[in-house]
């Protein structure tokens, strides 16, 4: 199995996976000055406490996004001396040439386009000489799953739910026979449409919690998100401790990544690397109109909270419960 995108959320659990308001999260949610809904993604420069040595910039990616969103993030990354990214398989995709790579498969780009928003692999230009690949080969994440699958307890099922979580992800299987027909209700109109950007805004608000939360809930859960997120970290300090040695100062290295992985990999750089922040940006991925949408933010808060209450039932009990999702009226005339 061959999944050449980076691993990013299209539910309300995998959605989780990126971290929310904490002091080092790199995605919040916020009310604009004009009353839309917002999520933002963070941008942060880390210097050298002391000597001389490169600048380490990370930057905080939402997978789905508006194209102004993309192309100022695109900006920032070619201003950069290095950048490593990330998505499995990406690289030898990217090596194979043109067209191997495919943007227009899976569930992320379906929902970007029910959402009216861009995906990440059809708005950032990778093809640069300074841009490097900078995580697990597929066969080494499927790998680890299987590893951490025999080692778990009798009936461990961590391995089929990553598989079928990569199925759905790549727009096949019976995850995504499940999940297109909601996209497709989703971008039906201009109310469901706002009404779902809403709720994608508020979970990521909540993220960081949620990811706690369904870690503790079942064996399985824990393990694939120490396979997305940890393992996949110490490949990105490996090769961010190389570039480094060989960049000298007055250059900067970035590692634009999924925002769930970014508070870990600030930790590190704080504490084991001796470097100290220096500034930060926060960009608008995209907003929401709370006056257009079926339901309002207080609202979607409320069906979160139950969420987070049956997450917490679930750590006693050892399973993963699911989400109450919100009701949205279907598009006119259907």
């Amino acid at each position: 199995m061959k999944y050449a995108r980076p691993l990013c959320a299209s539910a309300l659990f995998l959605a989780a996976r990126l971290m929310a308001a904490e002091p080092e999260s790199f995605v919040r949610s916020i009310e604009t000055p004009e009353k839309l809904s917002a999520v933002q993604t963070r941008t942060v420069e880390y210097r050298p406490s002391s000597g001389a040595g490169p600048s380490i910039v990370l930057v905080g990616a939402a997978h789905l996004g508006t194209a102004e969103y993309f192309a100022a993030l695109q900006e920032r990354l070619d201003a950069c001396s290095v950048v490593l990214f990330e998505g499995v398989g990406i690289g030898d995709a990217l090596k194979r040439g043109p067209g191997t790579l495919n943007r227009e498969l899976g569930l992320q780009k379906q929902l970007g386009d029910a959402l009216g928003l861009v995906f990440q692999l059809n708005a950032i230009d990778y093809r640069r000489a300074h841009f490097i690949n900078s995580d697990l080969q597929p066969d080494a994440v499927q790998s680890e799953v299987k590893e951490r699958a025999a080692k778990a307890a009798p009936g461990s099922k961590s391995e089929d739910t990553f598989a079928s979580l990569m199925e759905a992800l790549q727009g096949t299987g019976k995850g995504a026979e499940m999940i297109q027909p909601m996209i497709a209700l989703l971008g039906g109109s201009l109310e469901t449409r706002e009404t779902a950007r809403l709720l994608f805004i508020e979970v990521l608000g909540r993220a960081g919690e949620f990811l706690g939360l369904a870690k503790g809930a079942s064996t399985e859960m824990r393990d694939l998100f120490d396979v997305i997120i940890t393992e996949r970290n110490e490949i990105v300090m490996r090769d961010l401790r190389a570039q480094l040695s060989k960049t000298g100062a007055g250059k900067s290295v970035a590692v634009f990544y999924g925002a769930a992985h970014l508070p870990d990999i600030a930790e590190r750089v704080v504490k084991e690397l001796h470097y100290a922040a220096v500034g930060e940006k926060w960009d608008t991925a995209f907003s929401a109109d709370p006056a257009k949408a079926a339901m309002q933010p207080a609202q979607i808060r409320l069906i979160l909270d139950m969420a987070a209450q049956q997450l917490k039932a679930g750590v006693t009990d050892g399973t993963l419960p699911g989400f109450p999702l919100p009701k949205v009226p279907p598009p006119a005339g259907k």
